[in-house]
């Protein structure tokens, strides 16, 4: 008989990328709305309160080529 099991886990990485061209670089303001929809999208789907602090790496931030990209991951049995 077996004693093992197991499972197959999805990612999903959802990204927001915000235009950042030399030599201006990106508004803040647009990321500043894509964070804010990055952030209400993982609370809602992690079940995070509104005012509960989100883990340091729940949200990322990275460079592209001409862009912002920021991204949260979404784990799915």
């Amino acid at each position: 008989m077996a004693t093992y099991s197991r499972r197959t886990i999805t990612t999903v990485r959802e990204e927001f990328t915000v235009p950042a061209a030399p030599p201006y670089g990106a508004a803040g303001a647009e990321v500043g709305k894509a964070w804010a929809l990055a952030d209400r999208e993982y609370r809602e789907f992690h079940g995070v309160p509104e005012g509960e602090a989100l883990p340091d790496n729940a949200i990322s931030f990275h460079p592209g080529d001409d862009e912002i990209v920021i991204s949260y991951e979404k784990r799915v049995p």
